[in-house]
């Protein structure tokens, strides 16, 4: 009885035994199998990868084309061709029958690529292409293994990239070719002049072009991704001149004369002849200006003033271009012998001599103008001469411009010597229509 118990209970410790080997074993059987499964997917992970090291991963793109699993070599002459593209482009100007051919490089075009990455954005000028293209590639290479393998498995999202390309004009070419076509196709007007025979030579229209317009079309294209040529047809413009034949042929007759004496072999007569000259012939439109100071002082002609006497401090001293006050003294009251009231004038200092008080026009560079408005309703022409010992100014215009009307400057003494009120009456016929005050002058006392 106890030998069958002990066998059984050999027995029973075998069977266990034996259960424990099998399960130890088939444990280390699971367990290889998990390490070798393990190890393969490491294997495949790395393989994955590997096979991935040169190529871009998910999520990049290249204008509407995604770059998953391109080289940099790929890249790069796609970036390549697409910059060959927008630098090929031509731009075709055509001016009247004249046609121009611009290309890129002649208008410093700058074509670049602009790399956006969340809110970073990069540019790449030319010949930056390789490093864009090894950039791309290389996105996302930095993480470990496996959160690269997610990506390549699509278990894991990337940060886009997306190239774009940028096309801009180069502001400095553009006003450079604004210039050369204005020099080029531009041409002044030639008004019409009139002689002191009343002979009119005719003008001569010019032409403008619209150079704004092409630079702003032009500029539009560049900054533009228009892959198409530039075509841009102009046509310049007729300016006419200012002053018309048809208009001086209205300059008929002299409305107003006012003469002066002077001593014409002095150097202050040889001022006044010269400043008479520059304003001699001069035309003015109606509701045209003209500053006295501009007109006498434009030195166009290549001559200069002499030294002469002129006011300072109630002193006369030597001047340059001393006397010439008396031709905007003898011009501002013929002026208004043609009823012609100027915009700006000014009394002399003192009284002058060729002048009665009230009647002079003084002329001090920054400070004293004579300034008129031709108020009547036609062209007017000044005449400016010294003939002996007289300088006379006239106003010529159409014969009836001052409508029947005449016009008498007149100056009231207040105090003599020192004070003048200056009135310009008016006449039709010989019935007084009305008297304008038009100024109140004071004089200095001239000093030794």
């Amino acid at each position: 009885m106890e030998k069958e118990k002990t066998n059984r209970s050999a027995a029973l410790v075998l069977i266990l035994i034996t259960v424990m080997v099998v399960i130890v074993a088939l444990f280390l059987v699971v367990s290889t199998r998990h390490e070798q499964e393990a190890e393969a997917e490491r294997e495949a992970t790395e393989e994955r990868v590997d096979a991935h090291r040169n190529t871009a991963f998910s999520n990049k793109w290249l204008l509407d084309e995604e770059l998953t699993d391109r080289d940099a070599n790929y890249i790069e002459s796609a970036l390549l061709s697409i910059r060959k593209t927008y630098e090929d482009r031509i731009c075709n100007v055509h001016i009247n029958k004249s046609k121009s051919t611009y290309t890129m490089e002649k208008l410093g075009e700058n074509i670049y690529f602009i790399c956006t990455e969340g809110t970073t954005e990069t540019a790449y000028p030319k010949g930056r292409e390789g490093a864009l293209a090894r950039h791309i590639v290389s996105l996302d290479k930095d993480l470990p293994i496996e959160e690269q393998d997610d990506i390549i498995l699509g278990k894991r999202q990337t940060v886009k990239a997306v190239i774009g390309i940028k096309c801009e004009a180069d502001q400095n070419t553009l006003t450079e070719l604004a210039k050369k076509l204005s020099s080029k196709y531009d041409k002044a007007p030639v008004n019409a002049t009139i002689d002191a025979d009343m002979h009119i030579t005719r003008e001569k229209n010019g032409r403008v072009l619209d150079t704004s317009t092409i630079i702003k079309d032009m500029t539009s294209y560049l900054d533009s991704l228009e892959k198409t040529d530039f075509f841009g047809s102009y046509h310049t413009t007729e300016v006419e001149a200012a002053v018309q034949a048809s208009y001086l042929k209205l300059i008929d007759t002299p409305v107003s004369r006012y003469v002066t004496s002077l001593i014409p072999t002095s150097i202050r007569g040889k001022n006044i002849a010269l400043a008479a000259s520059r304003i001699d012939g001069k035309v003015l439109k109606p509701d045209e200006q003209m500053s006295f100071l501009e007109a006498l002082y434009d030195d166009s002609d290549g001559k200069s003033y002499g030294k002469a006497g002129g006011f300072l401090n109630n002193r006369v001293v030597q001047v340059e271009g001393g006397g010439i006050c008396q031709v905007s003294t003898t011009a501002y009251d013929a002026f208004l012998k043609a009823g012609i009231i100027p915009v700006e004038r000014y009394p002399h200092m003192c009284k002058v001599s060729y002048a009665p008080g009230g009647f002079d026009a003084a002329l001090a560079v920054g400070t004293k103008d004579l300034v008129v408005k031709n108020t009547l309703e036609y062209p007017l022409m000044i005449r400016a001469k010294v003939k002996g010992d007289k300088l006379g100014v006239w106003i010529y215009s159409y014969s009836k411009a001052t409508k029947g009307l005449t016009y008498k400057p007149r100056s009231k003494t207040i105090k003599s010597g020192v004070e003048y009120e200056m009135y310009l009456d008016v006449y039709k016929g010989s019935e007084l229509q009305e008297s304008k005050l038009i100024s109140n002058d004071t004089y200095k006392k001239l000093k030794g």
